[in-house]
């Protein structure tokens, strides 16, 4: 499903469209705002292609940040399956006993 939403970015709004069944992308261009204004207010005398690119920048230091707050979750909860699994193992093979 097709998804409309708008972005105000550098001053410039933007109609876009897009497909993502899992994300709500008026959520992203919200997110994308936020960041944006955090940066024109700091960086206010930056050229704005110079303000893009520290955006860029910012914006992809909170995914990578947030992607490896998940691989440590992910991993931590694979080895808690595996003992709580191993333990279930045990428990099985002593009861067949």
């Amino acid at each position: 499903m097709t998804q409309k939403f708008r972005l105000k970015f550098l001053g410039n709004i933007y109609e876009l469209r897009g497909e993502d069944p899992e994300i709500d992308l008026q959520e992203v261009a919200a997110y994308v705002e936020k960041k944006a204004a955090e940066f024109e207010e700091k960086y206010s005398s930056l050229p704005p292609a110079r303000l893009m690119v520290l955006i860029a920048m910012a914006l992809a230091r909170d995914y990578l940040a947030t992607k490896k707050n998940l691989d440590k979750l992910e991993e931590g909860l694979n080895f808690k399956l595996k003992s709580l699994s191993e333990k279930i193992d045990t428990r099985l093979v002593k009861k067949n006993d």
